[in-house]
């Protein structure tokens, strides 16, 4: 696992962040809300209200709700879009994908209380809901004084050249094979390269798909019209992979015999975590309902695969093109576990009948609490004690807020909207600039019955830092500004 370690700060400095660090911890713990588009179009702030099976993703009291079976299912239409800034160069990225949102059925038994101690009824569900998207794209280019290579030669400096690719095989080496970098004329254990002055030309791209899914089994009961409660099992599939392009030309008199570099990455990641979820919503009144609930952290089993390439062309007569031969082109990969932060919520639900609901929710994350740690009988077992410490370092607690209204237009006709609001899971002294994300959402239902359909549009916003290479090297840093859109169709059916 020591090379491990070294891939990783390898990765850190080249801009794609693999596996088996913090960044892990809060990909897979900084989990938005999803599920069907009703819920998506009040930005998740049902958890008081219920009768959704999207409840089931922050407090399952919300099922017994139902009094019919119900059956429905969600198809979400994304389109992520980003605007970067890089040196004074803009550029705009934009894709397209569609995914399931939600496919779920209840099974709802209603009870007679006063054979079943005031007991009303009991549901049962199962289901499958999209809880994240890692959907995105992004492009920028533009002209630095620095170069990815400066960042290949910081890490090589004071490694024999003999073990230049041994010890550093995902980036170092790379360079050092293709002839971007050379050893320093005169200082032993040093390293130069023929971009010495003038400047660097800019181009990478970076592709991110996948997504967390969870698929859940809950009951809830109903006790009196007064206290509803439930819980759930759930199991969360977890895929993300990440490739990057990152090409450079040089300009200036030292650099007419090294013309251009690209530097590739690719990562995969695959996994499951399992969890258990319980609440409950108590209704005071006829028109106020309050909700608690609670998450156990989140195990996870995962596997990262992931390799580097590079290339770089020349003014050399006979072999212009230097490539890496492909039984040294590098890949790692690595078996891992995660533990993500514990969870509660606290969540409030007013119902004015035959007029509006409204509902809003504050969500407890300490996303400090995570955890890494080596797969069980691993053959190459890791202490992960950095690694656990930069969590430590990094991330603190914070209070998640959502908030949304759905109207009533006449009996059949509903409008809604809603808003969320995450701060940025960074401490102040991290050195991380405190960005947070937001959501804008909105849309339609209409009831015909037994048969009903809910549209939903969902903005996400947020920047970022994007790092290519060593962040203490001018250069390295873009800019992102990221809008992601969410168009949700949800089709469903009671069942007598």
């Amino acid at each position: 696992m020591k090379k491990a370690v070294s891939f990783l700060m390898i990765a850190l400095s080249s801009g794609l962040l693999y596996g088996q660090n913090e960044e892990d911890a809060l990909r897979y713990s900084q989990v938005y809300f999803g599920g069907s588009a009703r819920n998506m179009s009040m930005a998740g702030a049902m958890s008081a209200l219920g009768g959704d099976y999207s409840n089931v993703l922050t407090n399952p009291a919300g099922l017994a709700r139902f009094k019919r079976s119900n059956f429905s299912t969600t198809l979400n239409f994304e389109n992520p879009r980003s605007t970067s800034e890089f040196y004074g160069t803009s550029n705009n990225t934009s894709d397209l994908t569609a995914k399931f949102g939600s496919i779920s059925y209840i099974k709802a038994y209603n009870l007679d209380p006063g054979k079943y101690s005031n007991w009303y009824g009991i549901t049962m569900g199962l289901g499958y809901n999209r809880i994240r998207s890692f959907e995105d794209r992004f492009h920028y280019t533009g002209t630095a004084d620095s170069s990815i290579i400066h960042s290949f030669i910081k890490e090589a400096n004071g490694t024999n050249d003999s073990l230049i690719f041994d010890a550093f095989p995902f980036g170092a080496g790379l360079a050092y094979d293709v002839y971007a970098m050379d050893p320093h004329p005169t200082v032993p254990n040093s390293y130069t390269t023929a971009f010495s002055s003038g400047q660097a030309v800019h181009n990478r791209e970076v592709i991110r798909k996948g997504g967390m899914a969870e698929y859940n089994f809950s009951m809830s009961g109903n006790y009196g019209n007064k206290l509803f409660v439930g819980g759930s099992l759930n199991a969360t599939r977890v895929r993300y992979s990440e490739d990057f392009t990152h090409r450079e030309t040089y300009t200036g008199a030292d650099s007419l015999w090294l013309n251009s570099t690209q530097y590739t990455g690719s990562l995969d990641i695959k996994g499951w975590g399992y969890n258990v979820r319980a609440g409950l919503i108590f209704l005071p009144t006829d028109w106020i309902r309050i909700g608690l609930a609670a998450q156990t952290p989140t195990y996870y089993v995962l596997k990262d695969f992931w390799t580097n390439n590079m290339s770089a062309n020349t003014d050399d007569p006979e072999i212009p093109n230097k490539t890496v031969s492909p039984e040294f082109v590098p890949t790692g990969s690595y078996d891992y576990r995660l533990r993500t932060p514990f969870k509660a919520n606290a969540s409030l639900g007013l119902v004015l009948k035959k007029v509006a609901s409204i509902g809003a929710e504050v969500e407890y994350v300490d996303y400090a609490g995570s955890s890494l740690s080596s797969k069980r009988f691993s053959s190459a077992p890791y202490a992960f004690t950095v690694e656990n410490q930069q969590i430590d370092n990094l991330y603190r607690s914070v209070f998640n807020v959502k908030a949304g209204v759905e109207a009533r237009i006449n009996p059949q006709t509903y409008v809604r909207g809603g808003f969320a609001y995450y701060p940025s899971p960074y401490k102040s002294s991290s050195g991380n600039v405190q960005y947070p994300t937001t959501f804008y959402t909105g849309g339609l239902g209409y009831n015909f019955g037994s048969f009903y359909v809910d549209a939903a549009f969902v903005l996400k916003k947020l920047q970022q830092d994007y790092y290519a290479y060593d962040p203490t090297l001018s250069g390295s840093r873009a800019l992102i500004d990221v809008k992601n859109s969410q168009y949700l169709l949800t089709l469903g059916f009671r069942i007598k």
